[in-house]
């Protein structure tokens, strides 16, 4: 993984880190690069938010199906 305090942090490790599967050696330089980059800290936020709205919907999926087949 390339060191990221110098650069931006790549859309790759942005969404990995988001979705929480960086190793903690992987997070690291990205967490250290967020102290210091508005702009990857704004496209954290970003991902978050959506990454958020999948996990609602397939939380409302999963209870409409399951409520579905009680019936």
């Amino acid at each position: 993984m390339q060191v990221v305090t110098q650069n931006h942090a790549s859309e790759d490790e942005l969404e990995q880190y988001v979705r929480a599967k960086l190793t903690e050696e992987e997070a690291a330089p990205v967490e250290e690069h967020l102290l210091v980059c508005p702009r990857c800290c704004e496209r954290v936020a970003w991902l978050d938010e959506i990454v958020e709205s999948i996990r609602t919907a397939a939380h409302t999926a999963s209870r409409a199906a399951a409520a579905g087949h009680r019936g």
